[in-house]
């Protein structure tokens, strides 16, 4: 058993009520399903950057191993429905992976993958205390580079960077905390921090799992 504080981040906003949180494995259980039929979406599917599709014990599985890798997985609840969700990866020296999806295609292209990734690297910067986060991008995948050039993402090739990237074709951006803190100064001080604490086994540790970015 293992005993971690884990944090949530509250966003009320005019019309809806966002959270990220970090969800107990008992929680991972109950939104596995949805999960799942997200992860295997077609258009999800094709932006992920793996070819099997993800069953609930694979949902449940990936979780796990992102704990046993000292990752921080999220899950995106939109007035207390799963939509989508996120991680924090490969976490050392001030540094780590961000990937985020919103997995509902009726509520993609709508902002709210923008206000997602405000909470996401909220919790990375002030909560987890990166200095900088990485993206590694499909070049394909148009919509998700344009939206980490809105949370200020550049491009970024230098060696930590391409260390994260999955092919050679494979484009790769980088975020400082300090430029985020100045551009989202406004949002920030819209958010609500809090703890919460989960014990539970972190046993049967599965695969590393598919790349939301």
């Amino acid at each position: 058993m293992s005993t971690e504080r884990r944090w949530s981040v509250a966003w009320t906003r005019a019309t809806e009520n966002l959270k990220v949180v970090e969800p107990s494995m008992i929680e991972v259980a109950a939104y596995a399903p949805r999960l799942s039929a997200y992860y295997n979406e077609p258009h999800n599917h094709a932006m992920l950057a793996h070819t099997q599709e993800m069953s609930v014990e694979d949902v449940i599985a990936h979780y796990r191993a992102l704990r046993g890798e000292q990752g921080r997985p999220l899950v995106l609840l939109r007035d207390e429905r799963l939509v989508g969700d996120a991680d924090l990866r490969g976490i050392g020296g001030g540094h780590g992976e961000l990937a985020i999806m919103i997995g509902d295609r009726s509520l993609q292209g709508q902002g709210l993958g923008t206000a997602f990734g405000i909470m996401a690297h909220a919790l990375a910067f002030r909560i987890v205390g990166l200095t900088r986060t990485f993206v590694s991008i499909l070049p394909e995948n148009a919509a998700s580079r344009r939206l980490f050039q809105r949370l200020g993402y550049e491009i970024d090739d230098s060696p930590p960077a391409r260390a994260i990237a999955d092919e050679p074709s494979d484009i790769t951006m980088a975020l400082g905390r300090a430029r985020f803190e100045q551009t989202f100064e406004r949002e920030l001080a819209a958010l609500r921090f809090a703890p919460t604490q989960a014990s539970e086994s972190e046993s049967g540790l599965g695969s590393r799992g598919p790349r939301r970015a």
